[in-house]
């Protein structure tokens, strides 16, 4: 391995610790909270370093955002490639999604909980189009899988197609992520401390199944 190689593994490593360190002070702290300063020193590096790999806070919370979805959803792939859904009716897929997102409640709080604050944080900072365009990428297989599944129902009449993709998917597999965001941050109207909510989640599952496969 020849220095550049070698300086090129350093960069990578240190930009991979800061995004892992961010990740984890911005779910604990939240992002408006956060200083650059803080996430330099809880790295081990000085603030000048941390602005050269990102040159401002919203940068570096877009970054964040892109790696911890990128690494979510490879590993999906990883386990179910899109080239072997191709003959599963799309209400199996459409249970598969629903059911993903039951997971991330159970097992990925932390995304679910920077997500939320991400969406605000950028919302409120009246980030560029331009400046997601890595974000986009990163949930790209997302977004193909459930325009697939959407295709895949006007052929096989297993799901609703009667309402248009974007409302369909904003009053479906949305409402179940949104649902699980909030019962993995804890705000829900009567929510106790360390309370299970898996059987609502559940529930409300198999109101959003009856919906999406009414009339069909």
């Amino acid at each position: 391995m020849n220095k550049s190689e070698k300086q090129k593994a350093k960069e990578n490593e240190r930009r991979q610790r800061i995004l892992n360190t961010a990740f984890r002070i911005f779910v604990e702290k939240k992002i408006e909270a956060v200083s650059m300063g803080e996430i330099a020193e809880a790295v081990g590096i000085g603030r000048a370093t941390l602005f050269r790999c990102y040159s401002n806070k919203t940068e570096l919370v877009i970054a964040v955002c892109a790696a911890q979805w990128k690494a979510y959803l490879d590993e999906l792939d990883q386990n179910r490639p899109i080239s072997s859904v191709q003959d599963i009716p799309a209400v199996g897929r459409f249970i598969f999604t629903l059911d993903s997102y039951i997971e991330m409640y159970l097992n990925h709080k932390e995304l679910l909980q920077y997500n939320d604050n991400f969406n605000h944080y950028v919302t409120h900072e009246g980030v560029d189009p331009e400046q997601l365009e890595k974000l986009h990428a990163s949930v790209y297989s997302a977004d193909t899988r459930l325009h697939m599944m959407y295709e895949k129902a006007k052929e096989d009449h297993t799901l609703r197609t009667d309402i248009p993709e974007d409302e369909f998917m904003r009053v479906t597999v949305h409402t179940m992520m949104a649902a699980c965001t909030y019962y993995a941050g804890g705000f829900i109207w009567g929510a106790e401390d360390n309370r299970d909510y898996m059987p609502e989640l559940i529930r409300l599952k198999e109101m959003i199944i009856n919906y999406a496969t009414a009339s069909v």
